[in-house]
């Protein structure tokens, strides 16, 4: 404890902080009440996020989120740069996932045969990095690939026997491949760390690893099985991160073919078992683990000493900037009338 204090202290009060100005339900309840998104600027200007809007004519909703994406960079800027390993390695890990997300960005658009450069402006700003726009100048998936692999800080996510995969399989398969190798490195690094840090974030990534676990087999017996994107069960199981509460049963997961077998091997876990019993067509898979996420993070700020508030006030703000997302579209395009299919966070 006295040792982090020394080190660590002072940023795990500004974290409190900004956690503090995280909107709670009745700035939204004054939100989804907005009838323009000038009536959503004045409301957010009695908030944590104040004037950001105040230089801002003609508001859409990219830039309202623009906007809010800018202030979570500044406040995640504030404690990196003040950072001392090995709570500095940490914050890092937390930008990888950015980082390789942007990546897949600019693989899709070289496949796609886009501008990688107009992709590169989408880029999310917590995942740039040096060598990123060097990308841009890739004329193929093996030039990225080597660019990748070689100089930007997510090289360890990828190794030398997937460079057949950049050629042979999907953008989504791409994605699960580097989601399994970051949240494996991650999981390992919490570990190493130790004591309040592994105890509070372990099983956040392992429900991560879980949430990946479901998604990619739901996602794979979806998709018909002439598509060129279906995903073989033999290489399903690829990409499944080695831990998670579910770990014991992924052999098993990788073999269903339909949401009542994937049922059958749920039913030793509860709350994924009801969860999958509650998807509906108004109701997503995706939805229900937002949701579950949220209350998992907002829990980590219930202990002291460790460095999983840091991760959680990043993913809690990231959903924040969702919801501001989904109720400036909704307005913007006159849809009040699902308003209120945000997930909330605070009460």
């Amino acid at each position: 404890m006295l040792t982090f204090n020394i080190d660590d202290g002072f940023l795990e009060g500004v974290i409190q902080g900004c956690r503090d100005g995280i909107l709670r339900q009745s700035d939204y309840n004054n939100l989804v009440q907005c009838d323009s998104l000038e009536d959503i600027k004045l409301h957010l200007s009695g908030t944590d996020y104040g004037s950001f809007l105040q230089n801002e004519a003609g508001l859409t909703a990219t830039i309202i989120v623009e906007k809010a994406t800018e202030k979570l960079v500044r406040e995640f800027n504030e404690f990196r740069f003040q950072a001392v390993p090995p709570l500095s390695q940490f914050l890092d890990y937390i930008i990888y996932d950015y980082m390789i997300l942007n990546v897949l960005k600019l693989v899709s658009a070289v496949r796609n045969g886009k501008g990688a450069l107009d992709i590169l402006y989408k880029c999310h700003p917590l995942g740039m990095f040096e060598s990123l726009g060097a990308i841009t100048a890739a004329t193929s998936i093996e030039d990225m690939y080597e660019l990748v692999l070689i100089d930007s800080p997510i090289g360890k996510f990828f190794s030398k026997t997937e460079t057949r995969d950049f050629d042979e399989y999907s953008t989504d398969y791409l994605r699960g491949l580097l989601q399994k190798n970051y949240l494996e490195s991650f999981y390992d690094f919490c570990q190493s760390i130790g004591g309040t840090t592994a105890e509070v974030m372990c099983p956040l990534l392992e429900f991560e690893a879980d949430r990946a676990v479901l998604t990619i087999t739901r996602q794979s017996y979806a998709v018909r099985e002439e598509s060129a994107n279906k995903l073989p069960k033999d290489e399903r199981k690829k990409l499944y991160p080695n831990f998670g509460e579910l770990y014991d049963v992924q052999d098993k997961l990788a073999e269903v073919d339909d949401d009542s077998a994937m049922l059958e091997i749920l039913k030793p876990y509860p709350y994924f078992y009801e969860t999958l019993q509650s998807v509906t067509k108004q109701t997503s898979l995706e939805s229900l683990l937002k949701k579950r996420a949220v209350e998992l993070n907002k829990s980590s700020f219930e202990q002291q000493f460790h460095y999983a508030s840091f991760y959680s006030f990043v993913k809690l703000r990231e959903q924040e900037i969702n919801n501001l997302l989904w109720i400036c579209e909704c307005i913007s395009q006159n849809m009040k009338s699902r308003i209120n299919d945000y997930v909330p966070i605070y009460e």
